[in-house]
């Protein structure tokens, strides 16, 4: 509805206008001060810059655990030098480690070995490894400003954009104290940009500085409790306590004689990238799949049909000519076969494997926390392919598959695996020869598989993601449910 001007009296026109100007004008802060100003007023409030000049090194054992304070999701120490060198050390939730040393940046896990940090990534290593409080910031962000003011735990706050950053740094000076009440920045990964902050609960005086102690940290939807466990000053040994570790050390040689191979980790994550990035990945909630398999050997052709969806549930069908129909699927709970010649049959979920020709969106964004480690372990040709060949093993170690991925496409083109099903262990190879992009996402439409030494093509005649599915298709067949004990569903 369109209010007329003659329905407003002159008087309370008036009066709104003049509100909504002072209601604008209060909106944007004025006079603020310039970012050198609120960070030296930081380091006067925290000591002093005679006290943060007397400290060569400093080193923190900090801890984070959950909010009801029940579970350790955080253990690591960290360390800094005057020169900017810097260490962390993690033992929970893995065991890890990064730093800089004399301007190397590097990164050790027991998932993918070491990696030398490039570009932006190593750019923001060299900014965190100095102590901001007591290094010239102005060289480490020259062009930082205060953005205005804004309230954190209900006190008013300087703003300071600390710039040039590329994960997006803030922080919040409370304006009464001058002392630092929120930092925050952005992550960037293959899930996509996280936000992170930390925010100040408590302080402590050690050695005459003040420096937090407590901060409610928030990464993405997680949420702990950081805490500063003990803080050391000037006991660092160098180079020896800060020195990157011997496999860093074999790495940088290699690189340095031209033999250095990717990381695997950035290898996966190229995939990830490559085949339509982590939010189109989240976004894939069903698969509908239709096509041919080709039995080379036999010279005969069946129709396939895959449907999946979340939570488990998984329907494959199999129509081999002269043979029947051969199926397989679960209903999130209980995983069943059924063919012609065996019957039916329950069994073990994790013995589902099907044909590989649907993807499991949560695995490949959570496949670090599926494996123990990975290894890029040489360059080869396959099929006219450059590729690099990846081990994957799990989590206690054994062996779980090959994977090579293509160098010039980032994209997976072959996997060499073993499966453990009830007719004993089954090796399979699948080349992937083909990609269609669908719903954002490049989609395996043409797969070479040799299962068990029997070679088969599986070509995809459609591809429908995201659509809707008749969830009857999930529902367990009554030959299955009559398999069952009462009481007690196979899982």
């Amino acid at each position: 509805m369109t209010l007329s001007p003659k329905l407003l009296k002159p008087g309370l026109f008036l009066c709104a206008i003049s509100l909504f100007c002072a209601v604008m004008q209060a909106a944007v802060p004025r006079n603020l001060p310039a970012a050198a100003t609120v960070f030296d007023r930081y380091i006067d409030a925290t000591g002093g810059r005679a006290a943060w000049n007397s400290k060569r090194t400093e080193r923190d054992e900090i801890e984070g655990r959950s909010l009801d304070g029940q579970h350790v999701l955080l253990r690591a120490t960290v360390a800094w030098t005057r020169q900017g060198n810097s260490v962390s050390d993690v033992k929970v939730p893995e065991e890890a480690r990064e730093g800089v040393y004399n301007g190397v940046a590097w990164a050790w896990t027991k998932l993918s070995g070491p990696r030398i940090k490039r570009g932006p990534d190593r750019e923001e290593a060299l900014r965190g490894s100095r102590m901001l409080e007591e290094a010239d910031w102005h060289s480490l962000y020259p062009k930082s400003r205060v953005e205005g003011i804004e309230t954190i735990n209900g006190k008013p706050c300087y703003k300071v954009l600390l710039l040039p950053s590329a994960d997006q740094r803030a922080e919040w000076f409370d304006l009464s104290t001058g002392l630092l009440a929120r930092r925050a920045s952005v992550v960037l990964a293959s899930a996509g940009a996280t936000p992170v902050s930390y925010t100040v609960e408590s302080w402590r005086v050690r050695d005459g500085l003040n420096q937090p102690m407590t901060m409610l940290a928030v990464r993405g939807d997680l949420q702990y409790r950081l805490s500063v466990l003990n803080v050391a000053y000037n006991d660092l040994r160098e180079p020896d306590d800060v020195r990157y570790p011997a496999q860093v050390e074999g790495r940088l040689q290699d690189e340095r004689a031209g033999k250095a191979l990717p990381n695997a980790e950035e290898i996966i994550e190229r995939h990830i990238f490559e085949s339509g990035g982590a939010s189109a990945y989240e976004r894939l909630k069903t698969q509908r799949i239709t096509g041919t398999i080709d039995f080379l050997n036999r010279n005969m052709e069946a129709r396939t049909e895959t449907w999946a969806a979340g939570d488990g549930r998984y329907y494959q069908s199999v129509d081999i000519p002269g043979l029947g129909k051969q199926e397989e699927g679960s209903d999130g709970r209980v995983a069943w076969e059924r063919d012609p010649i065996l019957g039916p049959r329950a069994k073990p979920r994790r013995d589902l494997t099907g044909l590989g020709v649907t993807l499991d969106a949560a695995g490949i964004l959570g496949w670090r926390y599926m494996l123990g480690e990975v290894r890029t372990e040489a360059l080869e040709i396959v099929d006219g392919h450059e590729c690099y060949r990846v081990t994957l093993r799990g989590r206690k170690g054994r062996l779980t598959a090959t994977r090579w991925y293509d160098r010039k496409t980032g994209l997976l083109y072959r996997t060499s695996s073993d499966s453990q099903t009830g007719m004993g262990n089954v090796p399979t190879v699948l080349t992937y020869q083909a990609w269609r992009t669908v719903e954002g996402l490049k989609w395996p439409v043409r797969i070479h598989m040799t299962v068990s030494g029997q070679e088969l093509i599986f070509k995809a005649d459609e591809v429908a993601l995201n659509g809707t599915l008749d969830d009857g298709v999930f529902t367990l067949p009554d030959e299955i449910r009559k398999l069952l004990p009462e009481e007690s569903p196979v899982q």
